[in-house]
């Protein structure tokens, strides 16, 4: 059985909600940070490839040698069909490589954004399983301009750039986290000394905001959940690569947000 390729881009190796489907599948995982400078595993060895957040930004990817392995690896990926999901910074890499743009925004926005379902979503093999007015966690300074063929699934309404989109027969980005569980969130970035002073300069009491995102956060992993697990069964059935690849449309961009 191939493993699927869990990319993090920061130390500790937290892949939350995704991890645990991945188990729950009893499907196989590999690890790789590219920001370590190991070269990535071989595609041909890979049942499906899942890209986390991190610090590092998609719009380094042409001066960064370590960003651009990855993006290489997502392209190889597009390419061949191989299961792709994108989250955060995944997801703005995801978008780099299929031919879509990532811009700075003026600040950094940090908040929990209601999720805007768009009609193209109601038949997708994945995304279809989040809920309308879903309260997502949002944590980023980049914004994701979706390539123009990608058919883009979902809005934040008050904030800028693509927040789900579809690029090619079975590849997905999120720029929300809905991978997040409460190690990763609330004990992990919410606790930190720079992810403190990140949503003090956003505006919240820090103690307040951990506290609001506890509960939301329950809300959301009980959301989220079923669209991991069925990404897990995509990997691990080939079968449902092609209905994925079915459900496509051409020539998606008048969705385009």
């Amino acid at each position: 059985m191939k493993p699927a390729l869990i990319i993090t881009h920061m130390e500790s190796r937290r892949a939350g909600l995704v991890r645990q489907s991945f188990a729950a599948a009893g499907r196989p995982v590999l690890d790789w940070n590219p920001l370590e400078g190991a070269p990535p595993p071989a595609l041909e060895g890979l049942a499906g490839i899942v890209s986390l957040g991190g610090r590092a930004s998609a719009t380094q990817v042409p001066r960064d040698e370590h960003l651009q392995a990855e993006v290489r690896l997502l392209q190889e990926g597009l390419a061949k069909g191989v299961p792709i999901l994108g989250l955060c910074l995944g997801a703005q890499l995801l978008a780099v490589a299929a031919g879509g743009r990532v811009r700075a925004m003026e600040r950094m926005y940090v908040g929990w954004a209601e999720l805007s379902l768009l009609p193209a979503a109601r038949e997708d093999p994945l995304f279809s399983r989040l809920p309308s007015g879903l309260a997502t966690m949002k944590w980023h300074e980049d914004m994701i301009q979706a390539p123009d063929d990608a058919l883009v699934l979902g809005e934040t309404p008050g904030t800028p750039g693509t927040a789900l989109f579809r690029a090619g027969p079975a590849a997905w980005g999120s720029q929300m986290h809905l991978e997040v569980d409460a190690a990763m969130l609330i004990d992990g970035w919410m606790s930190g000394p720079r992810g403190i002073a990140e949503l003090t300069a956003a505006g919240y009491d820090a103690d307040a905001f951990r506290a609001q995102s506890a509960r939301r956060l329950e809300v959301q992993m009980a959301a989220a959940r079923p669209v991991f697990d069925r990404f897990a069964e995509i990997v691990g059935d080939q079968r449902l690569w092609l209905t994925a690849s079915m459900l496509l449309p051409s020539g998606s961009s008048a969705n385009a947000a």
